[in-house]
């Protein structure tokens, strides 16, 4: 599982008393550059529109959690029913649900409400050796990877510390790529020779 985070983007909000909603996925919105620890590369993402489906979402148990912490659990949409409300529009994959009257339930509803916590993040799957589900390219130097068909989400969740902001680009971020770089001269070769790599 890969698991995806956004701010501004997809934040989550406290509306209606407990109601607690944001977009967990954004569609076609470039990530900040993130690093596949696996494979030892720099790559930026995309999940396109038509990545998540109607059919997928009644295929999979989706649950929302606190953190990404299966323990923490606030809300489920197992195989398209349950107190999960998972919806596709034009701009992602928007959640709701009412926070439930837990302790867990009373700490994402007070955090959320404070701005404490501000993602929404969600885990995920696709095959990226079919091209036909997750394709790569260079763009401006960088490998880009477009999800264009996820086989399995796990689960949504609002989160504290997220790692995938959407198309905000830090300095910080920036910092980090160029310590990365520094440290693992083969990314620098890998993105050289993409056409043969693909």
């Amino acid at each position: 599982m890969e698991i995806r985070s956004f701010t501004e983007l997809g934040a989550p909000k406290l509306s209606e008393g407990r109601v607690i909603e944001g977009y967990a996925v954004v569609f076609g919105k470039e990530s900040r550059v993130m690093y596949d620890e696996e494979r030892k590369r720099f790559f930026v993402e995309v999940i396109e529109r038509g990545a998540i489906t109607d059919e997928l979402l009644s295929r999979c148990d989706v649950k929302a959690v606190l953190e990404h912490d299966k323990r923490r659990l606030l809300a489920r949409c197992r195989y398209g029913i349950g107190s999960l409300s998972l919806n596709i529009d034009d701009y992602g994959l928007r959640y709701r649900f009412v926070s439930p009257h837990t302790s867990d339930g009373d700490f994402a509803a007070e955090m959320i409400e404070r701005g404490d916590i501000f993602g929404s993040s969600f885990a995920y799957y696709a095959d990226d050796k079919d091209k036909a589900k997750v394709s790569y390219s260079k763009k401006d130097g960088m490998l880009l990877r477009v999800v264009h068909e996820i086989d399995y989400i796990s689960d949504i969740s609002p989160v504290s510390d997220p790692a995938f902001f959407g198309t905000d680009v830090t300095v910080r971020s920036i910092e980090g790529v160029e310590k990365l770089l520094n440290a693992n001269s083969d990314y620098l070769f890998e993105i050289e020779n993409l056409e043969k790599l693909i």
